[in-house]
């Protein structure tokens, strides 16, 4: 066998350049990756913005016993014109306060969820052993 004509020197700077070299393609590759998945997520994001609004609920008077009640607390709210101030003491109507029975009312249901079946799958080595995942 012939002796080499590179140096160990000469040998050991060609690897590190191409070290160098496939380190700084790596390296751009998952800069542009990154770059990429910051854009995708942003174009994303933007497309799928959606106002909430909070679920209604009705207020249906009953007469039968429910488990679950509301209570509505209904003050008396007036209007009064701006007039000029008079001596005589103006009375200000009041309302009771009443307790309502409520049915409660879901205006969003939310989805159910189905039971995950899953297959068993075993092996077996050629010294005998079963293995099931």
């Amino acid at each position: 066998m012939t002796p080499s004509k590179r140096t160990p020197q000469q040998r050991d700077r060609r690897f590190a350049r191409a070290r160098h070299f496939t380190q700084a393609i790596f390296l751009g590759s998952c800069a542009t990756s990154a770059l990429f998945v910051g854009y995708a997520a942003n174009a994303a994001h933007s497309v799928t913005t959606v106002a909430v609004t909070p679920p209604t609920t009705s207020a249906a008077t009953t007469t039968s016993e429910v488990t679950t009640t509301t209570v509505h607390h209904e003050t008396a709210t007036t209007t009064v014109p701006k007039t000029t101030p008079t001596t005589t003491a103006r009375s200000v109507p009041t309302t009771p306060t009443t307790l309502k029975k409520v049915t409660p009312t879901t205006a969003y249901t939310p989805p159910t969820t189905a039971p995950v079946t899953t297959t068993t799958v075993c092996s077996s080595t050629p010294s005998g052993r079963v293995i099931c995942y």
